[in-house]
């Protein structure tokens, strides 16, 4: 896990290296939805999932989304957050934001045995778990209508249900 975090520092280091920070017009109610792909490092799965991003000022966006971490190892998960960015536009392309904000965590235990004679016998369990999410991620912008991103964020739920994902984005811009 340090590796992994490791490595998206060094990615969004990379990345944003060399910029400085310009005056910019800023943004306010400006939108954007994109599409996410990304890996969850405690259940080692994909994630998949949608969002919208909104600029309510010219610094601060209101970003909510659905994340689905497919099943691995009988367990699944949906997440449904409600975030803010406080944007620091490094050029009129690049801005890195911090992320914060409020995650809902469904997560699905299948205890599913297929018998000799083909009946499947075990139950599925449900647990529901409120969460802070907390974070950092940049995007650039790659032509006037598309984004791509990159972001770290970490589901603080209790010790058992907690998350850290790496995820990265595409989106049409509006």
């Amino acid at each position: 896990m340090k590796k992994l975090v490791f490595l998206t520092v060094c990615l969004v280091a990379f990345v944003t290296g060399g910029f400085a920070q310009n005056s910019y017009k800023g943004e306010k109610g400006v939108s954007s939805v994109g599409g996410i792909l990304g890996y969850a490092v405690d259940n080692e799965t994909v994630v998949l999932g949608v969002d919208y991003r909104y600029n309510i000022k010219n610094q601060i966006r209101l970003a909510p989304s659905i994340l689905y971490a497919v099943k691995n190892d009988d367990i699944s998960t949906w997440y449904v957050n409600a975030d803010a960015h406080y944007l620091i536009r490094m050029t009129d392309k690049m801005t890195l934001y911090p992320v914060g904000g409020l995650g809902l965590s469904i997560w699905n235990f299948d205890n599913v045995t297929v018998l000799k004679d083909g009946e499947v016998s075990g139950d599925t369990e449900t647990k529901v778990r409120l969460g802070l999410n907390l974070g950092f991620g940049g995007e650039m912008r790659v032509t006037q209508d598309i984004i791509v991103g990159a972001e770290f964020r970490y589901n603080l739920t209790n010790r058992h249900y907690d998350q850290a994902m790496i995820l990265t984005r595409v989106a049409y811009y509006f």
